[in-house]
């Protein structure tokens, strides 16, 4: 029975805050005959479901009719307030696991230029190295051509 009090207080709670604007619409006519008798009939149907609500909850424990729609509203307040901060904690999980997401994202595109950046380095060296390397041995050349290398080194 508590289920389905909890159950039917949005329901309630929304007829009773449309009930003054419907009445003033309908009183200014600026809702349909139609409009308003569907108004009425739901607002009936929500008055019935109290009713019978209450007169249940009679027959389970005398008296209770007197609070279980405030104990009702409290929890369907409570559970309410439940789900915002789990949402809310959902949220914040998912904007942290976004964030990491794209902490993640970045660094392999930081690592591509990183390491282009350091085969670059690694070419210019290597390149370095070679021209070195082939300016000794031209100059090894020429002093074995010119002759300026002495003799007595090659015997």
């Amino acid at each position: 029975l508590m289920k389905r009090c909890i159950a039917d207080i949005p329901i309630v709670t929304h007829i009773q805050k449309e009930s003054p604007g419907m009445n003033k619409l309908y009183s200014q006519s600026m809702c349909s005959v139609k409009q308003w008798r569907s108004y009425q009939a739901a607002e009936a149907m929500v008055s019935a479901e109290v009713d019978e609500v209450r007169a249940e909850a009679d027959e389970i424990e005398p008296g209770w009719s007197q609070v279980i729609w405030r104990q009702a509203m409290q929890y369907h307040n409570m559970l309410k307030q439940r789900h915002e901060v789990e949402a809310k904690a959902m949220a914040a999980q998912a904007e942290k696991r976004q964030a990491e997401e794209d902490k993640v994202e970045v660094d392999p595109e930081q690592k591509k230029k990183d390491d282009a950046k350091a085969k670059e380095v690694a070419a210019e060296k290597a390149a370095a190295e070679l021209i070195k390397s082939e300016e000794r041995e031209k100059e090894s050349q020429k002093a074995f051509k010119d002759g300026s290398m002495k003799k007595s080194f090659l015997h």
